[in-house]
């Protein structure tokens, strides 16, 4: 088949092309392009996955057929969950939450972008938004103990203890 056909393919639900088959095979190369994620080019009848259609690869692909072409990092989904319902219960001044959001943010980053495992994604949005929810609990406690420290020493100072 001619070099210079045009693919279209969908990775983690996004689309990407026209592409060349030499950027294509670059994208398969660095890991971008998974044997199970969808292609499709001219001449085809639906979308199929990569693996079903190597053979019309003029030099074939960097990776053999029965191997993983993606290779993700492993997810912090775990990570991101426990310190999102730790900083939803214990809620130090909403530091714990905060750093659940801050991971959470990065990690789906990290996901959108292909670095990252996106089998963990549930996780990770489980643990950011208990991260939120405890950072605001904390905020919001901060505010409270304020407010009540200020009346209670008001108080006390007015009575002239």
């Amino acid at each position: 088949m001619a070099d210079d056909r045009q693919w279209h393919c969908t990775v983690n639900g996004q689309k990407y092309g026209p592409v060349s088959e030499a950027e294509l095979r670059e994208w398969v190369g660095q890991g971008r392009l998974g044997r199970s994620d969808a292609v499709w080019t001219d001449g085809m009848d639906q979308w199929r996955p990569l693996h079903e259609v190597q053979h019309m690869f003029a030099a074939g692909l960097p990776v053999p057929p029965g191997q993983a072409v993606a290779s993700y990092q492993p997810h912090r989904g775990t990570t991101v969950l426990v310190l999102g319902i730790v900083g939803l219960c214990v809620n130090l001044l909403g530091i714990i939450g905060g750093i659940a959001w801050y991971m959470g943010n990065e990690e789906l980053r990290r996901m959108d972008a292909g670095l990252s495992d996106p089998a963990g994604r549930g996780m990770v949005t489980a643990g950011k938004v208990c991260g939120i929810i405890g950072f605001c609990l904390g905020i919001f406690g901060c505010c409270m103990m304020t407010l009540y420290f200020t009346m209670f020493f008001g108080m006390v100072g007015a009575a002239g203890i």
